[in-house]
C-alpha cells in the first residue's frame, strides 16, 4: 500500500520547484536582455576601442555564437543531465561578460561575446527543458506564455537599460551587471537542482557532429550576410556558399553515420518537431525583422524621433505579449492544438498583409498600430504552441535535442529576418544608405518579407500531424 507524502514535504517540494523555475527564468531573462542592450552603448564602445567594420561583430558574434550551441548544449542535458549543462551555459556566460567588461580593444570584445553567446544559446533554450521536467503538460501553456512576455520585455529594457549605462555610468556596465545575477543563479543550481543521475548516458558526446554544426551556422550567417549587404563580411558570398552547403552536407553525412549523433535521427526525422521548428522560424524573423526596422519607417514617414518610434513599436510587442496568454485558455478546452496554432498563423498572416495594404495605399498611424497589433496577436499565439508541440513530440529523453533544435531555429529566423528585411530596406532608402530618389522599391515593401515568412509558416503547419497534448484529459477531470 502506497501513502502520500505529508501535506509539508509536499509544500517544500513545490516551493524549491517554484525556485528552480524562477532560477531559470532569471537566466533567460539575462540572456535575452544583452541582445538589445549592447545597441544604444555602440557609439562609446567606438569611440573607446575603435569602429571600422569589426563593430558590428559586437552584437553578430553574440547571436551567432548562441546560434551554434544551442542544440549542442541541448544534447548535452540529454546525456550528461540538466544540472551541469546549466552549470555550462551559466559559466560561459559569466566567463564572457568579465571578459567584455574588461577588453581593452574591439577583437578582444567581440572574442569575449563569442564565449557569452556560446553560453547563452543554452540559457535560451534549457529554461524550456527545465519546464517540461518540472511541470505537468497541461500547465505548460501558461509558463511558455510567461517566456514569450521576457522576451518582449527584455527587448523592451535591453535599448533603455543600455543607454542609460552608457550615459549615467560606463558601457562596461552593461556586461558587469551580469556578473552578480549570473552568481545568483549558479548558487540556486547548486542548491536547488538535485544530480540527476537517472538522466545520464554511456553515450559519447559527438564532438565531430558539433564542430560540423558550428561551421556550418557560421558559414550559413557569414553567406546571408555578405549577400543582403548587412554585414562587412571576410571573405566573398561567392566563397561563402559553397563553405556552407560543404559543411551541412558534413553535419548531415555524420548525423547519418555516427553511432551517437549530436540530434538523434528520431528528432530530426519527428514531423511534429521539423514542422513547428520551421513555423518558429518564421514567426520569429517576421517578428524579429518588423521589430527592428518598422522604427525607421516610423522616423522617415511619420517624422517621429527615436523615442517615439520605439514606443510606437509597442504595439507589435504588446500584441505578442497578449496573444501567448490565449493558447493557454483554449487548451484547455480542446487540447488538440493544431487547428489553434494553424489559425494563429492564418491571423498573423493577415495581419501582415494588412500592414502592407496600409503602408502602401494608406499609411496612418492608427492603421500601421491596427496592423502591427494584429500581426503580433498571431504571432505571440503560435509562440507557446511550437514549444508544447515539441515537448509532447519529443519525450523526456529527447527533450534536451529537441528543445536544442527549436533554440536553434529560432535564432536562425531572428538572423534570416533582420538581415532580409535589412536588405530591403536598404534598397527601399529607408535607412538612407541609398538616397529616396534613387531608391529601386518603395518602403512599403518591407512588410512583405513578413507576410512571405508566414506564408510559408501557414504552409509548414497545416502539414502537422493532428495530435492532442497529453495529459490535458486527466487535467480536465480534476
Amino acid at each position: 500500500m502506497t501513502t502520500s507524502p505529508p501535506a509539508d514535504v509536499a509544500t517544500t517540494a513545490t516551493r524549491k520547484e517554484r525556485l528552480v523555475i524562477v532560477a531559470v527564468m532569471l537566466a533567460l531573462f539575462m540572456a535575452a536582455l544583452e541582445q538589445t542592450i549592447v545597441g544604444p552603448a555602440m557609439g562609446d564602445i567606438a569611440r573607446d576601442l575603435g569602429g571600422g567594420s569589426l563593430l558590428s561583430w559586437v552584437a553578430t558574434a553574440y547571436l551567432l555564437a548562441a546560434t551554434a550551441s544551442s542544440p549542442i548544449l541541448g544534447a548535452i542535458a540529454d546525456l550528461r543531465g540538466r544540472r551541469l549543462a546549466l552549470f555550462a551555459c551559466v559559466s560561459l556566460f559569466l566567463l564572457g561578460s568579465v571578459l567584455a567588461a574588461m577588453a581593452t580593444s574591439l577583437e578582444m570584445l567581440v572574442a569575449a561575446r563569442i564565449v557569452q553567446g556560446a553560453g547563452a544559446g543554452g540559457l535560451t533554450s534549457l529554461p524550456f527543458v527545465v519546464i517540461a521536467d518540472k511541470v505537468p503538460m497541461y500547465r505548460r501553456a501558461a509558463y511558455s506564455a510567461y517566456i514569450s512576455t521576457i522576451y518582449a520585455v527584455a527587448s523592451i529594457f535591453g535599448p533603455v537599460a543600455g543607454g542609460f549605462l552608457a550615459d549615467y555610468v560606463h558601457w562596461t556596465a552593461i556586461f558587469w551587471i551580469n556578473v552578480p545575477i549570473a552568481l545568483l543563479v549558479i548558487v540556486a543550481v547548486a542548491v536547488l537542482f538535485e544530480a540527476d543521475h537517472d538522466r545520464l548516458s554511456r553515450r559519447t558526446i559527438d564532438y565531430l557532429g558539433a564542430l560540423l554544426l558550428i561551421a556550418a551556422t557560421t558559414s550559413s550567417v557569414l553567406w546571408l550576410n555578405a549577400v543582403t549587404g548587412t554585414e562587412a563580411s571576410l571573405l566573398p558570398s561567392w566563397m561563402l556558399a559553397p563553405l556552407a552547403l560543404a559543411a551541412w552536407g558534413g553535419f548531415a553525412w555524420r548525423m547519418l553515420r555516427a553511432a551517437t549523433p549530436l540530434v538523434p535521427l528520431s528528432v530530426l526525422t519527428e514531423r511534429t518537431i521539423l514542422l513547428s521548428a520551421l513555423g518558429l522560424l518564421c514567426c520569429q524573423g517576421s517578428n524579429i525583422g518588423m521589430a527592428v526596422y518598422l522604427p525607421l519607417y516610423y522616423q522617415n514617414i511619420f517624422g517621429f524621433s527615436a523615442s517615439e518610434a520605439g514606443f510606437a513599436i509597442l504595439g507589435l510587442l504588446g500584441g505578442i505579449m497578449s496573444g501567448a496568454y490565449i493558447p493557454p485558455q483554449l487548451l484547455r478546452l480542446n487540447p488538440h492544438y493544431k487547428p489553434l496554432v494553424v489559425g494563429a498563423a492564418a491571423f498573423a498572416l493577415f495581419g501582415a498583409l494588412s500592414l502592407t495594404a496600409v503602408l502602401a495605399f494608406m499609411p496612418t498611424l492608427v492603421g500601421v498600430e491596427i496592423a502591427t497589433i494584429a500581426l503580433g496577436l498571431g504571432i505571440g499565439s503560435a509562440y507557446p504552441i511550437f514549444t508544447l508541440a515539441t515537448q509532447n513530440a519529443a519525450g523526456p529523453t529527447r527533450m534536451g535535442a529537441a528543445i536544442g533544435v527549436l533554440g536553434f531555429m529560432r535564432a536562425m529566423g531572428g538572423t534570416i529576418g533582420v538581415a532580409v528585411v535589412g536588405a530591403v530596406a536598404v534598397a527601399s532608402g529607408l535607412t538612407e544608405a541609398v538616397p529616396q530618389g534613387q531608391a529601386g522599391i518603395p518602403m512599403w515593401t518591407i512588410s512583405l518579407v513578413a507576410s512571405g515568412l508566414l506564408a510559408v509558416c501557414l504552409l509548414a503547419l497545416s502539414m502537422l500531424p493532428p495530435r492532442a497534448l497529453e495529459g490535458y484529459a486527466k487535467a480536465g477531470s480534476r
